[in-house]
């Protein structure tokens, strides 16, 4: 199609946005149950009325961390961890704009219009105003009093620069690790290295960089936030020029020989031994995870999660404080496999799960195995994160241990009571892209609430005897272990009452 057949720039925006605005209003009122609206209201007013109070009145809150330290200064020195850490967060959910893009390939508007269109509504997200939240606040309170109406607003626009910078860096990299996700491991474990290496010497490099940049944007030199105006750029013309690669259709490459995925021959000797029923699916279950690229997304982040978010959180420049953030800890040390892989137990087997349900094989069984599985996961996170808490924090070794029963037998159970009841099917050998979202409902959200909150508020009540409090959650978990048999029964009986039902969302979303 020739360029005077295309539509401008500025009604192609307007009809964009217009399309855009339907499918927004379209997915914000329909399939929404009152128990949906509830909670994501109450999470939404829980966390906007958070963090207005701590921006507001954040004195009050340091003065309890760092007593000596302005508000100011505690800020600048924590800015650059704070968004590191949201990067990781908005790298799980923020999504690229390509496959919105899609639809709108046929129409006379040119691709790059199309991308310049999706690439600046994508920043209308919620990842980038619940930061706001909290920054304007503080910047009225304690920079515009403490630096003045310049400065401060030179501050601010730094702040906001680091926003953006974060939302395009995110959709570049997403683009470019759907390929290269190999490349995101090996990054991965280098900051994670780095990261404990820094705290674990004290020198605290993240801070002293943070605190420099932007106490001196606030004395008025610009060159910190001309270094963030040019890695914000970057970012733009590196996620556009990604996207419209991938907006560009290329012939199917053929699957290249991945050597690697086979196990060395003593573990396919083990898992080839005759287990019985039971022991050979779990086998399945362990090869399906092993050789299938989205499961074994969903194993890595698993690995990735128990070391780089306890890298940051027990080291010294993080150190958790607080029960609660004790029992966060606990929960995601040893039970990170089951709150993200658990989720979706039964959905793996959703291409095959009519073939499953016909042979001879007890339900029972079935959901034995799979607890089996994610039992064993909570030991070997364990031991993959201990020598985290021996290195970094000692003295929370204890929650460590008290969690790893916990979470083999409670959380495994809160889970799998989550999964017996999935309906839609997951494609593994299509839906290879990075952290697809396929088979995850709103449900999948809400339920980490019913599943992390007993325990954070069990340690927050017995915050005086911790102790006591790890010995029952420990006792609790290790008698849910020895209950297995009983647990598979009963999630055995409501497999075979919806069986019908969940043959049938699996046929419903098979391709």
């Amino acid at each position: 199609m020739t360029p005077r057949h295309l539509i401008s720039g500025p009604a192609a925006f307007l009809l964009l946005a217009r399309a855009q605005r339907r499918i927004s209003l379209r997915a914000l009122f329909m399939r929404k149950s009152w128990i949906t609206w509830f909670v994501v209201g109450f999470v939404a007013l829980y966390v906007t009325t958070t963090l207005l109070t701590l921006g507001f009145f954040f004195d009050k809150f340091s003065r309890l961390a760092v007593p000596d330290v302005p508000p100011v200064r505690v800020v600048n020195q924590y800015l650059l961890a704070a968004f590191l850490s949201l990067f990781f967060i908005r790298f799980l959910f923020q999504k690229t704009p390509r496959m919105k893009i899609v639809p709108y390939l046929h129409l006379p508007i040119s691709r790059r219009s199309l991308a310049a269109f999706f690439q600046v509504s994508s920043l209308a997200t919620v990842h980038n105003a619940y930061p706001l939240l909290f920054f304007l606040p503080f910047w009225m309170r304690f920079v515009v009093p403490e630096a003045g109406g310049a400065a401060a607003s030179s501050w601010l626009f730094a702040v906001l620069l680091l926003i953006v910078a974060s939302h395009f860096a995110i959709l570049f990299l997403r683009s470019t690790l759907q390929q290269r996700t190999g490349l995101f491991y090996a990054l991965t474990l280098l900051l994670v290295v780095t990261a404990v290496i820094d705290e674990w010497l004290g020198a605290g490099l993240q801070r002293t960089l943070s605190e420099f940049l932007f106490t001196d944007i606030l004395r008025g030199r610009p060159l910190g936030t001309v270094w963030l105006l040019a890695f914000t750029l970057l970012g733009v013309v590196l996620s556009t020029r990604t996207l419209l690669k991938g907006l560009r259709p290329e012939p199917p490459a053929p699957a290249p020989a991945r050597p690697w995925l086979r196990l060395p021959r003593a573990a396919e000797r083990l898992l080839s031994a005759d287990w019985g029923t039971e022991g050979q699916l779990i086998r399945l279950e362990l090869l399906l995870m092993w050789r299938n690229r989205r499961p074994r997304h969903y194993l890595i982040i698993s690995l990735l999660f128990s070391t780089m978010y306890l890298a940051f959180m027990l080291g010294p420049g993080g150190r958790i404080t607080g029960a609660g953030m004790s029992a966060m800890v606990g929960l995601f040390a040893s039970g990170g496999f089951i709150l993200n892989y658990g989720q979706l137990m039964f959905g793996w087997d959703s291409s095959y799960y009519p073939a499953l349900v016909t042979r001879n094989i007890a339900f029972r069984t079935l959901v034995k195995s799979k607890l089996v599985v994610l039992q064993a996961s909570c030991v070997a996170l364990f031991v993959v994160s201990l020598p985290l808490f021996v290195l970094l924090a000692p003295e929370q070794i204890g929650v460590h241990f008290a969690f790893l029963f916990y979470n083999a037998g409670v959380t495994s159970v809160l889970v799998m009571e989550l999964a017996a009841r999935n309906r839609q099917a997951v494609d593994i050998g299509r839906s290879g892209g990075f952290f697809n979202y396929e088979g995850l409902s709103s449900r999948h959200w809400i339920w980490f609430i019913p599943t992390a909150l007993p325990p954070v508020l069990f340690m927050i009540a017995m915050d005086a005897h911790q102790e006591l409090a790890l010995a029952i959650l420990a006792t609790a978990g290790f008698a849910s272990i020895l209950a297995t048999n009983l647990w598979a029964r009963y999630f055995a009986a409501g497999l075979r009452v919806r069986k019908q039902r969940m043959l049938a969302g699996f046929r419903e979303g098979s391709p």
